[in-house]
């Protein structure tokens, strides 16, 4: 895991990380820090291999969980769709990191279509996964803002735990 090592002591990253962080302090419902994307870089890899999706190693997975929302405090400033601010913020990253530039691609892909922007069909099966991943990865059963939560309706995990 030397590539996703890189990733995670890289300075864009980890300041990237605090600019959501200081975004979101007040925010009552999901953050989206180094937790949540650890959680989905893990479930999605799970997912991959129950999938038997073997062609996709252990660090593209890992790549692109860590990196989904790294652009969540661009969407809370400037607007637009995050996986997209998230992908462009991914690519030099990916890059520093020693990723291929085909597997750069894939992660970016993947990235960019975590939020289901592709139509069926048309998702690579690192997007599906880590689509799936970005849901399972909420306790929503087990949040304090359930009540107030606009998305419940969408996560997988609002009345149990999937994973």
């Amino acid at each position: 895991m030397e590539k996703v090592n890189r990733i995670l002591s890289d300075e864009r990253y980890r300041f990237y990380l605090q600019k959501n962080k200081a975004l979101e302090e007040s925010r009552p419902f999901c953050h989206h820090n180094f937790d949540h994307l650890l959680a989905v870089a893990r479930l999605t890899y799970l997912l991959l291999l129950e999938e038997g999706c073997r062609f996709i190693h252990k660090e593209l997975a890992y790549g692109a969980g860590l990196l989904h929302d790294i652009g969540r405090w661009k969407e809370y400033q400037c607007g637009g769709d995050h996986a997209g601010h998230s992908a462009a913020l991914a690519g030099p990253i990916l890059k520093r990191a020693g990723f291929h530039p085909s597997e750069q691609a894939i992660i970016i892909k993947a990235i960019l279509q975590h939020r289901h922007s592709a139509p069926a069909g048309h998702r690579s099966p690192l997007s599906e996964a880590l689509h799936k991943a970005d849901g399972m990865s909420r306790l929503c059963f087990f949040c304090s803002s359930r009540k107030d939560c606009h998305g419940l309706e969408r996560r997988p995990q609002r009345e149990k735990l999937l994973y």
